[in-house]
């Protein structure tokens, strides 16, 4: 979870134009933390009808899911976000940050 936090921020941050970043950041925010007490209350009940070990099961095939869905949507995602991580000069410094990365070199060990 915390992955995914810091991740979402991280692209919301970058990918939304500097003048409507407090909005879209306040909207994010309020779905994201406003639906945890709704997810919890919904979790709780479902427990008391399928006990506690199964409603583990019910979320971790939840989580399953939903990650096969993100990554069916993931091409699509990095087609519509990369032209503006070029216009906005990520993608070129990333690239100069992997080639240098990739180009040091080892010292020769001593005999």
């Amino acid at each position: 979870m915390m992955v995914h936090m810091a991740a979402s921020n991280t692209v919301l941050q970058t990918v939304v134009d500097e003048d409507k970043r407090g909005r879209v950041m306040s909207l994010y925010t309020m779905a994201f933390l406003g639906t945890l007490p709704l997810g919890s209350l919904l979790a709780g009940s479902l427990a008391h009808q399928i006990g506690a070990p199964g409603m583990v099961r019910l979320g971790g095939a939840c989580c399953v899911v939903a990650s096969l869905l993100f990554a069916v949507q993931l091409p699509r995602l990095r087609e519509k976000v990369r032209p503006i991580y070029v216009r906005m000069g990520i993608l070129p410094e990333v690239a100069a940050g992997l080639g240098a990365a990739s180009d040091v070199t080892v010292p020769p060990e001593r005999p």
